[in-house]
């Protein structure tokens, strides 16, 4: 066996054990139909975040944990970074769902099934810029040729797209986008409403410049996401949610983590 074929085995080796990893489905769940595998990524507090202990905590962690049990289910919480790998291994169903404050909105539901279980209806997104808003700019369709930092895969992401003059920036995680337009690496960031106003309270130098969403692309909630066939878990799942919202548990939720 020759050099070039021996390095060629181990790149084969190291690939199929890299998916093997991050894609499967952990064994605990294969063999365990009392475990709820939950995809997530810990960079969105007050949603999503890691403590001083470095444990999982959020709005969305406690709302999983309480899911967890009413289906009488043991949580498995997979971190995989970013918006892509949760698609990508729900698809693959290495995970049984997403929480993460995932936008429903119509192009998503084309994909997968949502359900919703917190947050109002959305028709508008915001383009943040540091200091002022540059003269001239009052509607997206003037932002031509700026850089603006958005999240990949997100629903923002979806809506820059039908902007072509617009250059996008993606930026994972939206401190980074802060930092980006706070040291001019980019003009502005496109944000979810919600996170615009806890940018704003914290930094009064933001400014905000409203961007009305077209019907197909507006917000009707956040959901938990599963694949579209796995009707079972969705049902089981949708009475959960139910549950919760008639106990009262949502809103206890959002107050704890201070979330309107």
């Amino acid at each position: 066996m020759n050099f070039k074929t021996i390095c060629f085995a181990l790149a084969t080796v190291i690939i199929a054990s890299t998916y093997f990893i991050f894609f499967r489905k952990p064994t605990i769940s294969q063999n365990n139909q009392d475990v709820l595998v939950v995809g997530t990524v810990a960079n969105y507090a007050p949603f999503v975040s890691i403590n001083a202990q470095g444990e999982y905590e959020g709005f969305d962690i406690d709302v999983a944990e309480k899911i967890a049990q009413k289906l009488g289910k043991k949580l498995v919480l997979k971190d995989l970074g970013s918006m892509a790998p949760l698609f990508i291994a729900l698809e693959q169903e290495s995970i049984d769902a997403i929480i993460w404050a995932l936008s429903i909105t119509q192009e998503r539901l084309k994909k997968v099934t949502m359900i919703r279980y917190q947050g109002e209806d959305t028709s508008s997104y915001s383009l943040i810029f540091w200091e002022k808003i540059p003269a001239g700019i009052n509607t997206i369709a003037n932002v031509d040729g700026m850089t603006v930092c958005v999240e990949p895969a997100s629903s923002q992401d979806t809506v820059l797209s039908k902007y072509p003059f617009i250059i996008k920036k993606p930026t994972e995680r939206i401190d980074d986008a802060l930092l980006n337009i706070q040291y001019g690496k980019a003009n502005a960031a496109f944000v979810e409403p919600a996170i615009a106003k806890k940018f704003k309270a914290k930094y009064p130098e933001i400014r905000i410049l409203d961007v009305p969403l077209a019907q197909e692309d507006q917000v009707k909630g956040i959901g938990i996401t599963l694949k579209k066939d796995n009707s079972s878990l969705a049902t089981k799942i949708q009475q959960a949610v139910d549950s919760l919202q008639r106990e009262g548990a949502i809103k206890t939720l959002e107050k704890k983590w201070n979330i309107s």
